[in-house]
């Protein structure tokens, strides 16, 4: 009586292994790849929800917040320019730092110049900026 061996030979195990590994590998860098993006539009979103809160403030107090920087978060800051009592929060999300500069006639218009720059502590040598004058965003 022959007898049939029943299960997987050493090959066919291995060859699974590898099959599995090279997956697993793939769904890392994706993964990595994902979370970083991810990163960037934490750091766009909070710079443009920035820029409208400088834009509103300028507007409604015909002054400039003298903080320059807000980060890093979670965190809510107050923009200021000494006089208001209101709160005017800039809210940051986790790790992400937002400066700004401001200046009037700063532009060729003459009008105020408003310069953001939004960075992630996760993305090393990675910044998105923002220009009123030329109305470009980098890194977007």
């Amino acid at each position: 009586m022959i007898r049939k061996k029943s299960g997987f030979t050493l090959v066919e195990l291995l060859v699974v292994i590898a099959i599995i590994a090279v997956l697993v590998s793939i769904a890392i860098i994706q993964y990595t790849n994902l979370k970083k993006s991810a990163y960037r539009n934490v750091v766009r979103n909070d710079l443009k929800n920035s820029l409208t809160m400088i834009i509103g403030f300028i507007s409604s107090y015909k002054s400039f917040p003298s903080n320059g920087s807000c980060g890093p978060g979670p965190i809510s800051c107050d923009l200021n320019d000494g006089y208001n009592t209101i709160t005017n929060a800039i809210n940051v999300s986790r790790d992400v730092i937002i400066e700004w500069r401001i200046t009037q006639n700063g532009c060729s218009d003459g009008s105020t110049r408003i310069f953001l720059i939004g960075r992630h502590s996760e993305l090393k040598n990675w910044t998105a900026t923002f220009d009123s004058c030329s109305q470009k965003y980098t890194n977007f």
